[in-house]
């Protein structure tokens, strides 16, 4: 049984104690004053883990049920809240081996940290880009792939840099690491090469889905008037290195083969299934490896691995507030997914009752809750949204 008293009760190094985030603690105060828990099931077989505003992580603690959920969150004001995504028989053991693991749900994180170029981008431009990977997973991936109900799904906008997706379907609890490993290596378009995708397309006798059939689309579609698109041929010309190779290969094209009554080989080529990996040459070949490698690119989900196989990971609690910005966690039903925008639908409401002054080191530029602000350094007067979201970033100091 947890003791109510004890799981508030830990001895923290003293940090720094900076005035800005005094000031943006007890933002944070008023925000979870009325606060109650929500979206999470079977809250008392789960870990609870939170870093407070002036100390470090704080693992291995339990709470009943929702209702002591609302009152630890209020009593410690955390900057960050997680749950474990595993269910345990003593979530409050210290020692994994003997919290009793009963299983634990199939967890994807996406967000700036695997983009390339995030570097350069601005904020709502990490947004954008991580959104369109988070739809991969969702539609392309998840549902359509791997065959999951939109029932199976719940999807969170993290309060960060990006999404959180949870597969909360049966067969998944049980999974090991190496299962999990499996599906992200799937959904990450890793472990194959272009010698195994022919291999496998040989070797294939029902019909394509997944990355397969992404593959041998895509090899249709730039087969299909590679003899009359001069974009194609130059593409051609730069795979095979040069004119006289190239126009050799586009009338070899033109030859018979023995498949499905002497089809020519641009036939063949353009018809969805395995015929055409069985007659490949080694200047096919090169096609086909430009075509993965395209393919894996365009069609690749950026998840951070780690997050997917591990059986014993946190994740942040829902309504909870992000510490680096402000924003909410917040849950999107899927037939609301595409229209969602983060910059507005996840801004605190109280925060929007009040104005905040501010220090701005710098100049910043941002299209936040609907408005376009364009910043300048020194102090003055914000929407509360925006001062809280400034100075849980470290972009500027509350006053």
């Amino acid at each position: 049984m947890v003791n109510p008293i004890n799981i508030f009760c830990d001895s923290q190094k003293l940090l720094p104690v900076d005035d800005s985030d005094l000031k943006l603690k007890s933002l944070f105060q008023g925000y979870y004053s009325n606060w109650t828990g929500r979206d999470v099931d079977l809250i008392g077989e789960r870990e609870i883990g939170f870093i407070p505003f002036f100390g470090t992580m704080i693992r291995h603690r339990s709470v009943r049920n929702l209702s002591d959920l609302g009152f630890f969150v209020r009593k410690n004001t955390p900057r960050h809240i997680y749950y474990s995504t595993a269910y345990y028989r003593y979530p409050d053991e210290k020692v994994m081996k003997e919290k009793g693991w009963k299983g634990a749900e199939l967890i994807f994180d996406l967000d700036a940290d695997h983009l390339s170029g995030a570097d350069r981008m601005s904020y709502a431009e990490i947004l954008s880009e991580v959104k369109k990977h988070t739809q991969r997973l969702i539609f392309k991936f998840l549902m359509d792939d791997l065959g999951f109900d939109e029932k199976d799904l719940k999807v969170f906008f993290s309060g960060g840099r990006g999404y959180h997706v949870h597969v909360v379907e049966d067969s998944v609890y049980q999974m090991s690491s190496d299962s999990r490993r499996e599906i992200a290596n799937y959904i990450r378009g890793e472990g194959f090469t272009t010698f195994d995708v022919r291999r496998s397309m040989q070797e294939t006798s029902h019909k394509l889905s997944g990355w397969k059939k992404t593959i041998d689309d895509s090899i249709c579609s730039f087969y299909s008037d590679l003899l009359g698109d001069s974009g194609k041929q130059e593409i051609l010309h730069g795979l095979l290195g040069n004119i006289r190779t190239m126009q050799n290969y586009l009338t070899d094209l033109n030859r018979s083969t023995q498949v499905g009554g002497n089809l020519k080989r641009i036939e063949v080529m353009t018809m969805p299934g395995f015929n055409k990996y069985r007659i490949m040459d080694k200047n096919d070949e090169k096609v086909l490896n430009y075509i993965v490698v395209k393919v894996k690119k365009e069609e690749q989900c950026e998840i951070d691995e780690p997050v997917t196989t591990d059986i014993h990971r946190l994740i942040r609690m829902p309504h909870s507030l992000h510490g680096k910005t402000g924003l909410a966690v917040v849950p999107i039903k899927i037939d609301e997914f595409h229209g969602f925008n983060p910059l507005k639908e996840a801004i605190a409401g109280p925060f929007r009752n009040f104005e905040l002054r501010i220090k701005l080191t710098k100049s910043y530029q941002i299209d936040f809750d609907s408005e376009s602000h364009n910043l300048s350094p020194g102090e003055q007067t914000v929407p509360g949204p925006l001062g809280v979201f400034l100075a849980a970033g470290k972009f500027a100091k509350l006053i």
